[in-house]
């Protein structure tokens, strides 16, 4: 689409900085602030039919800034205006040098991306409101998790240089501990009872779990991080979001570095993938015997373990594109 006026939305949680500008007049940007909420953006509708310029034809560009978003992208998907949430990483990289920094700054920043990079903008898609709940208890999970293995290691120090004057503490802490397991277990519980309630997500749930090493833990994240394989059209888009996917390292003919993986990464989920592929050579399958031949060729365990989550990757892909489960080598 051809779009004639483009907004750069800064989000904050209470307001947004909106900076606006027509394809005619670059250098005559408008700067105002709104609420972050319903009516906030109503105002901001209203501001610019000024432009005279029908709001299908607006290009609106944010950065990704969390919960903070969930207003501003319910109201665009409600009236079907073309909204365009960018990676800031995304947007901070195109801006260059630029001393000091302002919210008025930072949307006008994002406005000028989304005239520049119009032709390979990325509208926004509202996700599903299973897909929605599904997010909020995996990152639910995490956070008990993560106060469980704190508490875990405060435990097991205690016991080991403090027990007697920290006792009660140490009974304490193991109570609380108790509770964390307990409250963990009804996540996982209301987890799978939000993906059999969706017949789709849960076939695709049942045929990723299929591939040989992928847990239950897993197949939530790749469902929920490729938005039930909608967001990503190949494994290997995928492989590159989460850092598996190897890159040349070169530059003309001094710099020759090994091909290496990029550490702009989704590491929650590549340490999961990296779990399961650990998994997948404990025993004697394909992946064993790959692992071992490669192995005795001289490779390094990474690289070769890098390949074996490339795999799994691959054959979970292939399970929803076939519609059909993986089926394990058949060993005599």
């Amino acid at each position: 689409m051809n779009y004639e006026l483009f907004v750069g939305i800064d989000i904050s949680k209470l307001t947004i900085d909106a900076v606006s500008f027509t394809e005619e007049k670059i250098e005559e940007a408008v700067h105002r602030v709104f609420k972050n909420s319903y009516d906030g953006f109503g105002e901001m509708l209203e501001w610019l039919t000024a432009y005279n310029v029908p709001l299908e034809k607006a290009l609106f560009c944010c950065e990704h800034t969390g919960i903070y978003i969930n207003p501003i992208t319910g109201f665009m998907d409600a009236n079907n205006l073309s909204l365009w949430v960018e990676n800031g990483l995304h947007i901070k990289r195109s801006i260059g040098i630029r001393r000091g920094k302002s919210d008025k700054a930072d949307a006008l920043a994002i406005a000028h991306y989304a005239y520049s990079n119009q032709y390979k903008a990325r509208l926004y898609n509202f996700p599903s409101s299973t897909t929605s709940r599904l997010k909020h208890l995996l990152s639910h999970r995490e956070q008990l998790l993560r106060h469980q293995t704190s508490l875990k290691c405060t435990c097991s120090e205690l016991r080991g240089f403090g027990t007697e004057n920290a006792a009660y503490c140490i009974t304490d802490s193991e109570e609380m501990l108790a509770i964390y397991a307990e409250r963990i277990k009804k996540v996982d519980m209301e987890l799978s009872s939000v993906i059999q309630n969706d017949q789709e997500l849960n076939n695709q749930f049942q045929l990723v779990q299929s591939v040989h090493g992928i847990g239950k833990q897993t197949a939530f994240f790749i469902l929920i991080h490729t938005e039930a394989f909608s967001a990503f059209s190949d494994y290997r888009k995928f492989a590159s979001y989460f850092g598996i996917a190897p890159f040349p390292y070169s530059s003309g003919t001094s710099v020759r570095g090994r091909n290496r993986v990029s550490s702009l990464a989704n590491k929650k989920l590549k340490s999961l993938l990296t779990m399961c592929a650990l998994n997948t050579i404990k025993k004697d399958n394909e992946f064993k015997r790959y692992y071992d031949r490669k192995k005795a060729e001289g490779k390094s365990s990474l690289c070769v373990l890098n390949v074996i989550k490339n795999k799994l990757l691959s054959r979970a892909f292939a399970t929803i594109k076939r519609g059909t489960p993986y089926l394990a080598e058949m060993i005599a």
